[in-house]
């Protein structure tokens, strides 16, 4: 059985770890989802809460058991903090040889907690201010600045608890509180009571049975690393960044009015331009945590749905609202009833903001697209071909610059602007073109025409430059289609070519200006033809998940579109052939796979005709199916193996009783359940397939399919022909002992009697009318073909088939001579 690939490993390695910690520490699901988060996307959480809540013992069963999968042990800085705690105590002791042999002071950050990637900070606000501030400084760095010295750290996520509360933090020190509100991206209360009476029944036996917390579940380091990497390649398209700052501004506005229903409320996130960053970083957390938990098979891009997930960044983490309110109810101590408020409060606001902003969302394209007001641009730019204003195209150029940099929000949008810039390009190309037929011309303004042609060659060059830029940019677009793929690679070729008439023009009168405009030409089209296959692939990746679509429609659109971009890419590059047939290989592969893989089949004959069909279908997409069946031949082994493991099953062959020999139901049990599932021509089949598959072979091999199938399929086949040629033997042993010896028949009644129990048994009829000796002799007679072994047994059961018919065919004769001669 093979492993699964490395992340799903992490996933689920992940997923145990952390459900195994909730099964133990109970109503704790905010805090591990907090902490899952901060795990991700490598940032820390502040947990607080009255004493004997478990906050210490959850942070070290996190922790603690992360370990390195070289050393087997965790990367872990453990300390507590206290009023005499020192920055020596945090960052390391320092380094006295240094100190001695230059007189500078420098720190072994390895002793202290930017050694570890993990660090658990106990009580960290009985530390003085200042040395709460350097550790706010040294987390949110990871380095220590020392002199001229930096010295970058290994810490990624820090956990730290307090049992003080955070309105008593806020009275000591609210400068404080506002700087670990800035830094740290999550924050969770964690209450002195049980919500739910069975949570605290639940430990109370615990402690009376004296079990202890048994965690077995493993997470390693390089595990959490696949996880990060995937979090770094979450995309957020353009229209869930403006539900971020949607959400931010708003979620902002609307805790700061409610400080006065709240007088002593201060929101627990201080909404800065750094925490929206910390936001994007949570919300592609978000997405991976998703994947782990709840949808395996989602892509890595965020969606407004994600949205729901950053109440945990930007609230004072707590009980969800049931368990909120059932809290409230019992709490007696009036810290304890204050900071359940700030929860149920914040809970309450931000499902409201995030409602609201889901539903201005929906709008965000023709928002974005009416602001932008691009079709006023492409109509003055237009305009400029038929009368020429350089104020006009100076005013248009920066205003379409401006949009263009750093570019709208959504993708859509960024189509119509392009427009409006290459029309401004080819209104100034084609005016260029008229002034420098003006200056050939006119006597008077001949003499300035060389230099005029020098001009516009170094703006050409530019042109071609821009051209080529635009192109490249596509990179970093997000939601691009590929219709405007195609619609772009077409401008693109009709400009080239009204620069390459410019550039002939140019030319004419400058002969030098020929090599190195003819060499610009190139590289631009060769950029731009790179730069598209490029933001083509990036949107034809392998394995691409094509949701509940056909995948057969999903590749027809594939194709057609492919198509287009091949014809309009060929046109800027003829060495562009073939685009199509690159792109649509692994969708081609996918499809198959998808198909081959999940196609029912109960014969081989069924699935052969599922394996013609994907390969006529690939055909008619204008791809070769071969190379896309070799990829494929794996999965296809692999089912048939399977076939054959399921036909292989033992088959019971209990000898016929000896009513049965006589009475027909002996036959009656053979039709029913010897035969009825027999595999009979399953090998001919198998290699009816293999034909099929002969132009896909590698050119080292004799057959498509390996031995392994051929042989499995033929096992199978063999064991099932082996129970029914025992069934047929006992059954025609037990007939002829119960019928008497043609030798015994001396009466005409006799050997009709005889005659007739024969024919009532109903064997005859099997093996003479209904042809089942011969069909089982022309089955065998394939796997007598086979080398070793199975060829071996497949002659030992043609040798018994063969005294089976003798046998049979010897009494059946003497009963019938008998019977006329009589």
């Amino acid at each position: 059985m093979t492993s699964p690939p490395p992340y799903l490993q992490a996933a689920q390695s992940f997923r145990r770890f952390f459900g195994e910690l909730r099964e133990t520490y109970l109503e704790r699901e905010t805090l591990f989802t907090q902490i899952e988060l901060a795990l991700l996307c490598r940032e820390h959480v502040l947990v607080v809460g009255p004493p004997g809540t478990a906050k210490s013992a959850v942070a070290s069963a996190v922790l603690g058991r992360i370990t390195d999968e070289t050393s087997g042990l965790p990367s872990l800085f453990s300390k507590q903090i206290a009023e005499s705690t020192l920055q020596t105590d945090l960052i390391g002791p320092v380094d006295f040889k240094v100190l001695t042999e230059t007189g500078r002071t420098e720190y072994l950050t390895d002793e202290g907690m930017l050694g570890s990637v993990h660090a658990f900070l106990d009580e960290v606000f009985d530390g003085r201010d200042m040395l709460l501030r350097s550790i706010l400084n040294v987390m949110y760095e990871r380095e220590l600045k020392h002199g001229r010295k930096v010295t970058a750290g290994r810490t990624e996520c820090v956990v730290m608890t307090s049992n003080r509360y955070l309105t008593e933090v806020l009275a000591r020190s609210p400068e404080l509180l506002l700087a670990f509100a800035d830094r740290l991206s999550f924050i969770c209360f964690v209450p002195k009571a049980f919500a739910r009476r069975e949570s605290r029944a639940a430990m109370l036996h615990r402690f009376v049975h004296g079990t202890r917390p048994d965690l077995h579940a493993t997470l390693t380091l390089q595990q959490l690393d696949l996880l990060q990497d995937a979090v770094a390649q979450v995309k957020v398209p353009g229209n869930v960044l403006e539900g971020v700052e949607m959400l931010t501004d708003a979620l902002e506005r609307s805790l700061v009015a409610q400080v006065s229903k709240l007088p002593d409320y201060v929101p627990t996130k201080y909404f800065s331009q750094r925490s929206v960053v910390k936001a994007l970083w949570t919300l592609k957390a978000a997405v991976v945590r998703d994947q782990i938990y709840r949808r395996p098979d989602r892509p890595l891009e965020a969606t407004v749905e994600d949205l729901d997930a950053l109440r945990w960044f930007f609230l004072l983490g707590g009980p969800p609202a049931a368990e909120a309110d059932a809290l409230l109810k019992a709490a007696v101590d009036p810290r304890e009833r204050a900071q359940l408020e700030i929860v149920r409060l914040e809970q309450r606001t931000f499902d409201e903001v995030l409602g609201k902003v889901r539903q201005e969302l929906g709008g965000g394209v023709e928002r974005e697209a009416t602001t932008l007001a691009a079709a006023d641009d492409v109509t003055a730019a237009e305009a400029l071909s038929r009368n020429w204003q350089a104020g006009v195209v100076s005013s248009t150029a920066r205003g379409v610059l401006g949009k263009l940099v750093p570019g709208p929000r959504h993708g859509q949008n960024r189509a119509p602007l392009l427009v409006a810039a290459r029309a401004l390009v080819a209104a100034l190309l084609t005016a260029i073109r008229d002034v420098l037929e003006l200056c050939r011309a006119v006597p008077e303004l001949r003499p300035g025409h060389p230099a005029l042609c020098e001009a516009s060659a170094r703006f050409l060059e530019q042109a071609l430059e821009m051209s080529a830029s635009a192109a490249e940019g596509l990179a970093f677009e997000d939601g691009v289609k590929m219709e405007w793929l195609v619609g772009l690679a077409e401008n693109l070729e009709e400009e080239l070519g009204v620069m390459g008439s410019l550039a002939v023009l140019l030319t004419e009168t400058v002969p030098a200006l020929h090599e190195p405009l003819r060499d610009a030409d190139r590289n631009t089209r060769q950029r731009v033809v790179t730069a598209l296959r490029r933001r083509v692939s990036a949107a034809f990746p392998a394995g691409t998940a094509r949701g509940r679509k056909d995948p057969l429609d999903a590749l027809s659109a594939d194709s057609r579109r492919l198509t287009q971009l091949e014809k309009a890419l060929t046109a800027l590059d003829p060495a562009q052939a073939g685009l199509k047939q690159e792109l649509l290989k692994p969708l081609s592969v996918a499809y198959a796979r998808e198909v081959l893989g999940a196609t029912p089949f109960e014969r081989i004959e069924q699935y052969g005709r599922a394996v013609q069909a994907v390969a006529e279908n690939l055909r008619r997409e204008g791809v070769t199916a071969e190379p896309v069946l070799v990829e494929c031949r794996e999965l296809m082994e692999t089912r048939l193996k399977e076939h054959a493991r399921v036909l292989s099953r033992e088959v019971a062959s209990p000898p016929p009783a000896p009513t049965a020999v006589l009475n027909g139901d002996a036959y009656t049990y053979y039709r029913g359940e010897l035969t009825t599932q027999a595999p009979d021509g399953e090998l001919a089949a198998l290699v009816g397939l293999d034909g099929q598959l002969m132009a896909a072979r590698p050119a080292s091999a004799a057959a498509f399919l390996s031995d392994t199938v051929r042989a499995a399929v033929a096992q199978a086949e063999l064991s099932f022909l082996q129970s029914r040629i025992k069934y047929l033997r006992s059954w025609l042993t037990q007939l002829l002992s119960a019928l008497p010896t043609p030798e015994s028949l001396t009466a005409r009644g006799d050997a009709e009697r005889t005659f007739e129990r024969l024919v009532r048994s109903r064997f005859p009829l099997l093996a003479l009318k209904e042809g089942e000796l011969v069909r089982l002799k022309a089955t065998l007679g394939m796997l007598e073909t086979l080398p070793g072994e199975l060829g071996t047994s497949a002659h030992k059961l043609s040798a018994q088939l063969r005294g089976i018919d003798e046998d049979f065919g010897r009494f059946s004769r003497q009963v019938l001579e008998r019977r006329t001669a009589l």
